[in-house]
């Protein structure tokens, strides 16, 4: 079974270990260094011991009567991991993505160049091991354990070598919390197995006996640890009331056990005076330690996206400012069209076609996307080549198929215009307006496009209710179907938690025409066109499902009309399922097997994560501009 291609841009990593882990500072205390180091020793030994094992019984292999005694070895090394990845995998997220990642080739890109690495690690092993070949590939799989205790050892050597700050176990906590809420219980990490149901029950020993750490250290302040005591023992309580994998309430295991695991970690760093190096360095964290939990529209930081740029928020004018400028035709070469033009608002900022036509009449290549929530990735277009919304727009802009516009002719039109000088001078301090000026205010105004309060949303925040389809829906999203392990929670696109610092892709056999035997794969060789790195051929960039119900129609290519067809599809096992074989297929080729009922409760699900509320409303009128350009003041919105 194939799996996802997970980018190994791992920037979250980097920062800390260019900032934090090297600083010699002693301002944070370091608490629980010795006793975590020595917990994380003896996680390390089994671990290594267990992998041993492992690796001698299939060694010792003649038959495949030895396969289910393998089985359980694996398994009882995965669920050691699972204990040490709370707090090993946010340490050294580097040689994470080496222990645990996806079983695809990972790729990489430096400009025009791609470097293709073989998938190593657990979940190399485990398909492996549930395959029909497994006496077959017995040195295949002997050589990925030998692997895999690699990077375990480099993993364990480079923690050892860095002083636990309480401020990153508290950290770490945090980010198992996210992970085991938007991968764990999805079954991203055993998509074989599917032993979602075991392997989180001891990531929740392990946060609970990382948490006891700091027991003696929290005196009468003790609310915060109270509080992960108990969200553990909810989910201990909601973990053993299923039989199996798709009977998992995944709503409610949230809402009661990683969302009160988050809080409460949170709780227990202040009441210890502890520091939150995340809210004043940018660029260390997108997840907002304060929020209340996953659905809350604050817990992922809009302005963290971007790095690069301040960590203040835009201001009201900047952002009012590129809402008029989206809306303002003067954009475009002949005037005939603004960004709203082919992003609706109505229609949840798409324009309802297949693909949107050019500028001289022309079908264009990829469907339109929805620019809500736009904010929460890293990479932008279909294929991923622009990596910031100012490239973007930039783009969009001088793109002669598209906008078509001159720079500076629209500088010129802009600074006829005695309101759009004022409205500059406001928002950015000047009234002589250039170019970058433009794109800045068009970029505020995206970052304003949050759309995260949904009926969904409201429920899962105990601000209201929904119907039982929809939780359903939300299960089978999170669980049976797999929608989740490439949608991934809260925005459901393809930012990998739980640092949302990569844009998934992903290769789904997307037909040309929506004919369900025979197909064939639409021409469009997606992101390959970069780099031609070869398991990226007809890769694609995974979009949001927010707001589904109102961007139809659907796929690169907008090959589906109904959100019907593309669950159809999915459920076909995409591609490979209508007649496509494509040997790099990331999407599971297995048909999922979803009853109707289901099917229906998916779409009830994806309605209900519809939220356009203030967002859809144009200006009121365009400034007016002068002179040469006074002929232009006929134009509209």
């Amino acid at each position: 079974m194939k799996r996802k291609i997970q980018l190994s841009f791992v920037i979250a990593s980097l920062i800390i270990v260019l900032y934090s882990f090297t600083t010699t500072t002693n301002s944070w205390d370091a608490n629980v260094d010795k006793p975590l180091k020595e917990w994380l020793d003896d996680h390390f030994t089994l671990l290594d011991r267990q992998l041993a094992d492992l690796e001698a019984g299939v060694a010792r292999m003649k038959n495949n009567k030895a396969i289910p005694a393998l089985i359980r070895q694996f398994k009882k090394s995965r669920y050691t991991y699972k204990k040490l990845e709370v707090i090993s995998a946010t340490v050294d997220s580097y040689n994470a993505k080496w222990i645990n990642g996806p079983n695809l080739p990972k790729v990489e890109y430096e400009k025009t160049m791609a470097a293709v690495s073989e998938p190593e690690g657990f979940q190399v092993i485990e398909e492996e091991l549930y395959g029909d070949e497994v006496l077959e590939n017995k040195d295949f799989i002997l050589k990925k354990i030998q692997k895999l205790r690699f990077y375990l050892k480099e993993s364990h050597q480079y923690i050892q070598s860095q002083t636990l700050y309480d401020w990153l176990v508290f950290h770490s906590l945090r980010m198992a919390a996210v992970r085991l809420a938007t991968l764990g219980i999805t079954g991203f990490d055993c998509p074989v197995s599917l032993d979602a149901i075991e392997e989180a029950r001891h990531t929740l020993r392990g946060i609970w006996e990382v948490t006891e750490l700091f027991n003696t250290l929290l005196y009468d302040d003790r609310e915060g640890y109270v509080m992960v005591r108990n969200a553990v023992n909810n989910g201990d309580i909601i973990l053993n009331s299923v039989k199996n994998f798709d009977a998992l309430d995944r709503a409610r295991f949230i809402k009661e056990c990683t969302d009160p695991i988050f809080r409460g970690v949170t709780w227990m760093q202040e009441s210890l005076g502890t520091d939150f190096p995340e809210e004043r360095i940018v660029g260390l964290s997108v997840v907002n330690p304060f929020s209340k939990g996953l659905f809350y529209d604050d817990f992922l930081k809009v302005n963290e996206f971007f790095p690069q740029k301040t960590n203040k928020k835009p201001n009201a004018d900047l952002v009012a400012l590129g809402k008029t400028l989206f809306y303002d035709p003067v954009l475009s070469d002949d005037h005939s069209r603004s960004c709203a033009s082919c992003h609706q608002p109505g229609k949840g900022f798409t324009d309802g076609l297949k693909t949107p036509m050019s500028l001289d009449g022309k079908p264009l290549k990829r469907n339109t996307p929805t620019l809500l929530n736009v904010v929460y990735q890293n990479a932008f277009q279909w294929d991923g080549h622009l990596t910031s919304l100012s490239q973007q727009f930039t783009e969009v802009t001088l793109n002669r198929h598209e906008m078509n516009k001159d720079a500076l002719e629209l500088t010129r039109q802009l600074n006829s215009s005695e309101e759009y000088r004022q409205m500059f001078k406001k928002a950015l301090g000047s009234e002589v307006i250039d170019f970058p000026m433009v794109i800045a205010a068009l970029e505020a105004y995206m970052m304003s496009l949050k759309s995260l309060n949904s009926p969904f949303d409201l429920y899962m925040t105990d601000r209201g209710q929904v119907s039982a389809d929809v939780i359903q829906g939300f299960n089978v999203f999170m669980g049976k179907a797999k929608c989740a392990t490439c949608h991934f929670a809260p925005v459901f696109n393809g930012s990998v938690p739980p640092f949302f610092r990569e844009t998934e892709f992903e290769v789904l056999g997307v037909p040309s025409e929506a004919v369900w035997q025979k197909a064939t794969v639409d021409p469009d060789e997606g992101r390959y066109t970069l780099a031609h790195a070869e398991p990226h051929k007809f890769a694609f960039k995974t979009m949001t499902v927010r707001n589904a119900a109102l961007t139809a129609p659907y796929m690169h290519n907008g090959v589906y009309q109904t959100l019907d067809e593309v669950i159809r599809f999915y459920d076909l096992g995409g591609g490979h399922g209508i007649g496509i074989q494509l040997p790099n297929q990331t999407l599971p080729p297995d048909p999922l097997k979803l009853t109707e009922k289901e099917k229906k409760a998916l779409v009830a699900f994806m309605s209900a994560l519809t939220d356009t509320t203030g967002l859809t409303t144009p200006p009121a009128r365009l400034p007016r501009l002068s002179g040469e350009y006074s002929w232009l003041n006929a134009r509209r919105n």
